[in-house]
């Protein structure tokens, strides 16, 4: 009979190799649907279908041992409930899809209760628990009125479903058909699909807040394998199962090793799992964790990279020191290419006329340097950039340091790098440190009247962002009037010329920056961003042009130099993205620079030169020194007519500061360019000459290219960042041996199946405005988390008290640097968080800070032996 279509319930070893194959081919099938949706979701660059295919086999490689457990799992629980008297009216009712739906008026009254007492019990346990742990301040009161609740809950929905079966069962008799267990089983999956899409059509930020195809995964499986099993079970004989499931468990044997071997090798395929997959990333996570011996967070195996599996110290991206026979960095051997490339600022001969120079620099945030007509745009965004282009040197590939200002701009004072710029650990807006040395320092060092007016008040909260100005005017506005930030920088340019000593003076224009034309000012080129983007750029070169018009009307010296910049450019989806700060693509990347100056002919440069040049170039004009080595590189000699070095390396990057987690650097060198997911572990490789708008990654065609700069790029990393910079640096700060003895308060409040927050340290409580409140977070991890939490750290105040709408620490944790995705079971974790005290606060002030974990949009609830949750108090502080 063992060729028969299967009828009767099969034996255990028949029913292993069904649900062996079972899970093994659904893990094929979801692997298929998972690369098919991410691929036509995805804004892949050079995605072919054999890195699709190579995709769904690392996939599947990886789910399939997943769903050979889930099988025998199933297996054994289909045993067990096999030999288990209580089941057997169970078994009897209901061991057929043809049973489910027998008439049976008694099972259909009962079955339709319980689901809707069930439903009445779960909604009223959700909603009790909001109500006593937010309006109840005592945790006992709030705990004993819970329990009540519960009890009386149970109670009431058992009444409720003893009476919803009397009131059914004498209409199921009357239509004995239609009433099965089936038919309730249809109705209330009909009434769940029914509130998800009503719920999503009143409240469509859950579609923003939660993937759909993230949504569906879990359902869409148990359906994918309850399918597969009626098909084996009505359409397979024994035989053809039993050969099945060892055929699925030998390719998925075969396909694991493969995959451990190789995975890595084809960086396209990587990105595919990893970045657009559902499970990719997670299910990836495990197996690194299996195979990562020394526990450095690289493994041996699955694209971990790691050379030495047994020494922490041996991994992808380690500090290698020549000459001692370790490979450190698992890269090109002993030793690492000298990258950090420090030097005296490149001067050059200025010209002859200068002495002591005046400068005047006008930056417009967020300029694309294509928007411009002087670079071939064809709108006529730009008319006065335009004439001054004219009389000015124009560099026409300039590579911003960062997509971000924050970062951009500080590397642009000090001629340095942001990862090796020295930062403050304050969130949102950390502090420049008295140990960088500026541009407007020296100057003002050697006699220069140095101003800065900002047009914006954004930077404000940023301690020491404008050191070495001697006047600072920022006006107290996120949108000032456009005109505003000249009317002022006019007044001060005037003050300064009438001192008689050399000036330099700084005007930001903030209006390009989005949110584009916030005033309702009407677009002159159409309705979609862009063109309201281009109408911005219309409107600050009308005000650029106010500027030029009064120096060349003799209002200052004829020794003045004129430097016209943007800090970064602005993405319109270009790859998936609008706006800056997210990617180092070259939307965001490129940069507006232009220098007219006494004695330097009209040209335009061609060669690749960094954004933070202009720190050594403003100083050799003016014949000051720089203070210390540097990486930037005076512009002067291209300026007069030198060639900028083809094979200079120029970096860009990213760097995470908790509320903007990205984590990212990019390597110039001539027209190649490679960009590198630092977290993920990805990167692409482009040719710019071939490739200007970066949509063909070329890493797997050209491997060795994209190897040599990929390890040139560590290399950097290793050698120059600041060890606070450095992501694998804080986050060992942040892992502890053991917790901590001795914390300010003891919490021990429980995200359940993710982490528990041990306690807190708050070793201040008296603060002044502008000082800083330092709390550090203690996390015990109990589970690898799959989700990507935020945290909400906030400051409360007495009902009505104000509170500045920055006063808080908004962030990933860890600075961004160590998400709750990477976190390992077992790890603790301190979270040290510093908050500025903005100086306009009302004081005296009695304040509480407040901890809210949010998954998406939405907080999750905590529990801690006394209360229950989303928002927790974690402590309070007073401003004099």
């Amino acid at each position: 009979m063992t060729d028969a279509v299967e009828t009767a319930a099969p034996g255990s070893r028949a029913l292993l190799a069904r649900h062996v194959g079972v899970g093994a081919m659904t893990a094929a099938l979801l692997a298929a649907t998972d690369v098919s949706v991410g691929a036509a979701r995805a804004n892949a660059v050079g995605l072919s279908w054999t890195d699709r295919t190579i995709a769904l086999l690392n996939t599947a490689a990886m789910l399939a041992p997943i769903g050979v457990v889930c099988g025998v799992f199933v297996t054994v629980v289909t045993l067990v409930v096999r030999h288990t008297p209580w089941f057997d009216e169970l078994r009897s009712r209901h061991s057929s899809v043809r049973a489910l739906f027998r008439s049976d008026p008694a099972a259909f009254a009962s079955a339709f209760g319980a689901s809707l007492g069930v439903a009445a019990f779960a909604l009223g346990v959700s909603r009790g628990m909001r109500h006593f742990s937010t309006r109840y301040h005592d945790p006992q009161l709030a705990s004993w009125a819970m329990s009540a609740f519960t009890l009386g809950l149970v109670v009431a929905s058992l009444l409720a479903a003893a009476t919803l079966r009397a009131l059914v069962l004498p209409l199921a008799r009357r239509v004995p058909r239609a009433a099965s267990v089936g038919l309730v089983a249809i109705v209330v999956s009909a009434g769940v699909a029914a509130a998800l899409v009503g719920l999503a059509l009143r409240a469509p930020m859950l579609l923003r807040a939660y993937d759909p195809v993230m949504l569906a995964y879990a359902p869409g499986v148990v359906l994918l394998y309850l399918l597969l099993v009626l098909l084996l079970r009505h359409r397979a004989t024994v035989r053809f199962t039993r050969g099945l499931a060892l055929v699925n468990v030998l390719v998925a044997a075969a396909l694991l090793v493969w995959t451990g071997a190789t995975y890595g090798g084809r960086n396209r395929v990587r990105a595919a799992v990893e970045q657009e997959s559902v499970v990719g990333r997670p299910v990836l996570r495990a197996y690194l964790s299996f195979t990562d011996r020394d526990g450095d967070g690289h493994a041996f195996a699955f694209g971990g990279g790691d050379c030495d599996d047994s020494d922490p110290d041996v991994h992808p991206g380690a500090i290698d020191n020549p000459g001692d026979g370790v490979d450190a960095d698992c890269f090109d051997g002993d030793g690492s290419r000298e990258v950090a490339d420090l030097g005296s600022g490149h001067y050059a001969p200025r010209p002859a006329q200068l002495r002591r120079p005046n400068i005047l620099i006008i930056s417009i945030d967020a300029l694309r340097p294509d928007h411009l007509g002087c670079n071939g745009y064809q709108r006529p965004t730009s008319p006065r950039i335009d004439a001054f282009a004219a009389q000015s040197v124009v560099f026409e590939r300039v590579i911003a340091q960062s997509s971000r200002s924050i970062r951009s701009i500080p590397a642009v004072f000090t001629g340095r790098y942001p990862s090796q710029v020295a930062y403050g650990s304050e969130y949102l807006w950390p502090s420049l440190l008295r140990d960088n040395h500026t541009f407007a320092e020296a100057l003002r060092g050697r006699g220069y009247i140095t101003a800065v007016t900002m047009g914006t008040d954004y930077f404000t909260r940023v301690e020491g962002f404008f050191q070495g100005f001697e006047h600072v005017n920022q006006i107290p506005e996120y949108r000032p009037a456009r005109e505003r930030p000249v009317d002022e920088g006019l007044a001060q340019l005037e003050r300064m010329v009438a001192s008689g000593r050399p000036w330099l003076e700084w005007v930001h224009l903030f209006n390009v920056h989005e949110r584009y034309l916030w005033d309702r000012t009407p677009s002159r080129f159409g309705r979609d961003l862009v063109d309201e983007y281009d109408t911005e750029i219309q409107l600050a070169d009308e005000q650029v042009g106010r500027l030029l018009d009064h120096i060349d009307a003799g209002g200052v010296p004829d020794d003045t130099i004129v430097v016209l910049m943007s800090d970064h450019g602005e993405a319109f989806s270009e790859h998936g993205h609008t706006g800056h700060s997210q990617t180092l693509y070259n939307e965001e990347v490129y940069a507006t620079l232009m220098i007219r100056s006494p004695g330097v002919a009209p040209r335009r440069v061609a060669g690749a030169v960094a954004l933070f040049d202009v720190m050594p170039t403003i100083l050799n004009l003016a014949d000051v020194p720089l203070a210390e080595p540097v990486p930037a590189r005076s512009l002067v000699g291209p300026m007069m007519g030198d060639p900028v070095d083809p094979d200079r390396l120029i970096f860009a990057e990213l760097m995470p500061d908790g509320l903007y987690p990205y984590d990212q650097k990019a390597i110039y060198r001539g027209m190649q360019k490679l960009v590198y997911w630092t977290r993920e572990g990805t990167y692409q490789l482009f040719d710019l000459a071939a490739d200007p708008h970066e949509q063909h990654d070329l890493s797997d065609e050209r491997r060795d290219e994209a190897r040599e700069l990929l390890g040139l790029l560590r290399a950097w990393m290793a050698q120059t960042h600041r060890p606070e910079n450095r992501t694998e640096d804080i986050v060992a700060d942040a892992r502890l041996p053991a917790e901590p003895v001795h914390m300010t308060a003891r919490l021990d409040a429980q995200f359940p199946g993710m982490f528990t927050l041990l306690g807190y340290d708050l070793p201040e409580t008296e603060f002044e405005p502008g000082e800083r409140i330092a709390v550090d977070f203690y996390y015990r991890v109990d589970a690898n988390i799959s989700k990507d939490l935020f945290f909400y750290v906030d400051i409360q105040g007495p009902p009505g008290f104000p509170i500045p709408p920055h006063f808080h620490a908004h962030h990933y944790p860890i600075h961004g640097r160590y998400r709750t995705q990477d976190w390992r079971a077992g790890e603790i974790l301190r979270d040290s968080v510093q908050m500025v005290i903005p100086r306009e606060i009302r004081r005296p002030a009695d304040l509480r800070i407040t901890l809210t974990v949010l998954d998406a949009q939405f907080p999750i609830e905590y529990r801690t032996p006394r209360e229950a949750g989303t928002t927790i108090e974690v402590g309070r502080v007073h401003v004099r």
